[in-house]
């Protein structure tokens, strides 16, 4: 069942360490048609994020029970832990009439595109310049042990096998530039969009004459 959306859905995906969640907060930044979904989170809160800015963060328990009550469009796991967007977001986007901005996964995105109509979903995947400068990105992040590098580069490798489901996959050599690439594909849907909406109104009365 297709839920219904004024805007766009843009999503953003990339393997752990790639840029993703920086992207999109640069995306935020810089433009002003476009608001994050904040995702419920079952993990821990990492120094520096903030509660419903960054993530929702509950216990597994509430998580569970939210799901159970069909509370989010999608939801996943990750590294033991659970991810899900809420509906809510969705009604936010539309009374702001500004397109909605998903920071998940591949998994998570599947089901997006299941839940809405192709036409209002740009899926954007993100891959880094290489497996060594992945490495080295998830290294210098400096919160993980030498064990959950190890452990998230596998995850990363196998994330990137699903980068041919995507409309657009772009390789985030800098992340200006990247940011940017990302908000002119944007701009180019958003054109196309309007244009459509200038065609549907104004067709019949041009050709039927």
């Amino acid at each position: 069942m297709n839920i219904e959306i004024k805007n766009k859905i843009i999503i953003i995906s990339s393997p752990s360490g790639a840029g993703k969640t920086t992207l999109c907060k640069m995306i935020i930044k810089k433009a002003n048609n476009v608001i994050l979904s904040i995702s419920y989170t079952s993990r821990n809160m990492r120094l520096n994020e903030v509660n419903g800015k960054d993530y929702y963060f509950v216990s597994k328990e509430k998580f569970s029970k939210l799901e159970k009550n069909n509370y989010f469009i999608e939801s996943s796991s990750n590294f033991n832990n659970f991810y899900g967007s809420p509906l809510k977001n969705i009604r936010q986007s539309n009374l702001l009439n500004k397109n909605l901005l998903f920071d998940i996964d591949w998994k998570g995105a599947r089901k997006i595109r299941k839940k809405f109509k192709k036409k209002d979903v740009i899926d954007i995947f993100i891959l880094p310049p290489s497996v060594k400068e992945l490495r080295k990105r998830l290294i210098k992040r400096g919160r993980d042990s030498k064990k959950e590098i190890k452990l998230r580069l596998s995850h990363a490798l196998d994330e990137i096998k699903h980068y041919n489901e995507y409309t657009y996959v772009l390789i985030n050599q800098n992340i200006h530039n990247t940011t940017n690439d990302i908000i002119n594909i944007i701009k180019y849907h958003d054109l196309i969009n309007n244009n459509n909406k200038v065609l549907d109104k104004n067709l019949k009365k041009i050709v039927d004459f």
